[in-house]
């Protein structure tokens, strides 16, 4: 589509100027162009080779229904004129257009919508000069040494003999194990010479009482019964036991060392690489520690209203961002809530204020980015673009700009620049 000439286009500030409402109506002409577009890309994409468009849309509403089909050429005509709109209007916008319109687009027929706006709030600093902050310097001591040593001790226990033959709690016991519940097997609890630690908490407290005590070669029968949340069920256990066992973790000697991890040598060795790592890991947290404080203390110096429909946007972002992550790790909001003992409205309320302050901090950035004439350079851009999908790092940058993918690649790159100059600047008490 080549420029676009609107029949009326009116932008009128609301809300004391937070919301720019425009009105739009765009000529027949422009509709149809809109339109044509439309149907040549999904011939692309769909593989469509048709004589015209009235074809192409027979086809479109063949393979995905009629409705569809009217839905995705709405979004499109609407997404290219609002886009038309919005650049001839000249706001600098925040968020993704809210867009209203009455009546579908039909070719050569005038198109009226409204489109409303969340213009750039104007913030500032109180000041742009570096920021002071206190930090706490992470120091690894002997203490912490020991601990991951103990950890290492833990983790290459091995199962041995006891030196007791009558199976008590906390054993772990070798035994042939043949479980019903309700007079069914339950195969995955029943086997052949199964190892099974006698602990409560791990196995019902009946059980346990029912093998506490039990000698070598001895076989018993213990029943009882369970309730749960689909009623009371009937287990019958039959045991026999073979062996009684214990956790024993070995002693991290020079000897322990040069046989099961003999990259380290001997102990002292074992022990300068655990230093080494631990204090890799403090300096990780200290860094981690600093940027959160000098963002932190650069966003007590905002100034300026910011729009309720940013800090709204902020939340949603951030809740998407979460379930996101939830469901990669194969959890879900239930889940993480219960392993939190965590209220949902407590979980709202703490993304909303953690998405607020992230917002909030970002401001405080793109302020201070102006205060100090930071920009975004050509090679800046050249760079950022390698990072980004293939599709997009080979555009040009009027590309970029015209899909609307540049301001934001330049905002990235001003904050990081600004969050650049506040840690080499700032005033730093406390760390080592």
């Amino acid at each position: 589509m080549g420029a676009i000439e609107f029949v009326r286009l009116s932008a009128e500030p609301k809300d004391g100027g937070q919301r720019i409402e425009v009105d739009v109506v765009a000529a027949g002409a422009d509709v149809s162009a809109a339109i044509s577009e439309f149907y040549r890309l999904m011939a692309r994409v769909r593989g469509i080779d048709a004589a015209d468009e009235s074809e192409v849309r027979e086809r479109l509403d063949e393979m995905v229904g009629a409705d569809v089909a009217a839905e995705a050429l709405r979004d499109f005509v609407l997404n290219r004129l609002t886009t038309a709109a919005v650049r001839q209007v000249d706001v600098d916008t925040v968020l993704t257009p809210g867009v209203h319109a009455e009546e579908d687009p039909v070719a050569g027929e005038d198109f009226a919508f409204t489109v409303n706006l969340i213009p750039r709030p104007v913030v500032s600093l109180a000041s742009a000069e570096p920021v002071h902050v206190s930090l706490d310097a992470v120091t690894v001591e002997e203490a912490d040494i020991d601990e991951q040593l103990a950890y290492t001790a833990r983790q290459f226990a091995a199962l041995v003999r006891a030196g007791h033959d009558d199976l008590r709690e906390g054993d772990f016991a070798l035994m042939d194990v043949d479980m019903l519940r309700d007079g069914k097997p339950v195969r995955d609890l029943s086997g052949l010479r199964r190892v099974v630690e006698v602990r409560r908490g791990l196995l019902p407290d009946a059980l346990v009482e029912g093998v506490v005590g039990m000698g070598l070669g001895e076989i018993r029968k213990v029943t009882f019964t369970l309730t749960g949340l689909d009623g009371a069920e009937d287990y019958e256990v039959d045991v026999m036991l073979h062996e009684v066992q214990e956790r024993r973790e070995p002693v991290i000697d020079d000897a322990w060392v040069a046989e099961n991890l003999p990259q380290f040598g001997d102990v002292a060795g074992f022990r300068a690489y655990v230093r080494a790592d631990l204090e890799g890991q403090a300096a990780r947290v200290e860094r981690q520690d600093l940027v959160y404080k000098v963002r932190a203390a650069l966003e007590r110096r905002l100034q300026g209203t910011i729009p309720d429909e940013m800090y709204q946007d902020a939340k949603d972002s951030l809740m998407a961002s979460t379930m996101r992550k939830l469901d990669a790790e194969g959890s879900s909001l239930d889940k993480y809530l219960e392993e939190h003992d965590m209220a949902k409205d407590a979980f709202n309320m703490n993304v909303f204020m953690q998405a607020s302050e992230l917002l909030r901090q970002n401001l405080a950035l793109d302020a201070l980015a102006r205060a100090r004439g930071l920009e975004a350079t050509p090679d800046d851009i050249a760079r950022a673009k390698q990072a980004l999908p293939p599709a997009a790092a080979g555009l040009t940058d009027e590309a970029l700009a015209e899909r609307g993918l540049l301001a934001p690649l330049a905002e990235r790159i001003r904050r990081e620049k600004a969050l650049a100059w506040l840690l080499e600047t700032a005033v730093v008490e406390g760390a080592s």
